[in-house]
């Protein structure tokens, strides 16, 4: 299996406004199912994932993931809190009807010995309610690359922690995203579709605008055996290389005509 999906960043950006622009526009560009970006103090609650169901049964969209913020912490205290943190998201996945639990790591505090120390105690949570969590590699940060990888998966052997991978972000962070594949193939359980122009330095772009090759990363991955779900996150940091033209739907529908022919039910 092999789904398209889209991210709610790609219609709602960082704002905070309870996915408007997502149950408005994703259906009418063509979406069918939705990885919720769940950033905030209020985004994980009971009442909130609640209506987040409702909404999707009433727009026909169908839940893939919740991605939430960071793994790790500098601090006891600190991890602690994000251990129990991940596990309400665990929950609440559930609750939604989705497997996918995606998340960072810290961008300025925090060592892969904190997001080890925390896997541990939320693998047997993740494995209990069947859910997967997927580390998803960012540039500048504790989670970048190949080495961090090699770290934390010889440490945690659960088939229920795996890596999201996004290939905008590897070369960004300067990685080569086949020999990343070819490391990691067995343990990617989820993709991030983005785009990056200047290797080895952060520009994420539209699609169609960049050298990223995500076309290559999905063929490398299905014949590696991946199922899963790909999930388009057009990302409102292009504004920070100069592009400040607000996305159109065609921008939003791009991705469907370029990676839509990769399904596989």
């Amino acid at each position: 299996m092999l789904l398209l999906a889209t991210s709610s960043l790609t219609f709602d950006g960082f704002d905070n406004n309870n996915f408007e622009h997502l149950f408005a526009e994703a259906p009418k560009a063509g979406y069918q199912r939705v990885e919720f970006n769940c950033w905030y103090p209020e985004s994980l609650v009971p009442s909130r994932i609640r209506e987040m169901k409702r909404r999707c049964e009433a727009t026909g969209l169908s839940p893939i993931a919740l991605h939430v913020s960071a793994f790790g912490g500098a601090t006891s205290e600190q991890l602690a809190l994000n251990t129990a943190h991940k596990l309400r998201a665990i929950e609440a996945a559930v609750e939604l009807g989705c497997r996918r639990v995606v998340a960072s790591g810290t961008e300025s505090s925090g060592t892969l010995d904190e997001i080890v120390r925390e896997l541990e105690n939320l693998a047997p949570a993740a494995k209990e309610a069947d859910v997967l969590l997927c580390l998803e590699n960012h540039c500048n940060n504790v989670l970048s690359g190949t080495s961090d990888y090699e770290y934390i998966m010889k440490r945690i052997f659960s088939e229920h922690v795996g890596i999201c991978i996004d290939g905008g972000h590897l070369e960004a962070a300067g990685e080569n995203i086949p020999a990343f594949i070819e490391k990691f193939s067995g343990r990617i359980s989820h993709i991030h579709l983005k785009e990056n122009k200047i290797f080895g330095q952060k520009t994420f772009c539209r699609f169609g605008n960049g050298g990223t090759n995500n076309e290559e990363l999905i063929e490398r991955l299905l014949a590696k055996g991946y199922s899963g779900y790909m999930s388009v996150e057009l990302s409102p940091e292009v504004g920070e290389w100069g592009d400040f033209v607000p996305f159109t739907m065609e921008d939003r529908k791009k991705p469907i005509d370029m990676f839509a022919k990769y399904e596989r039910v």
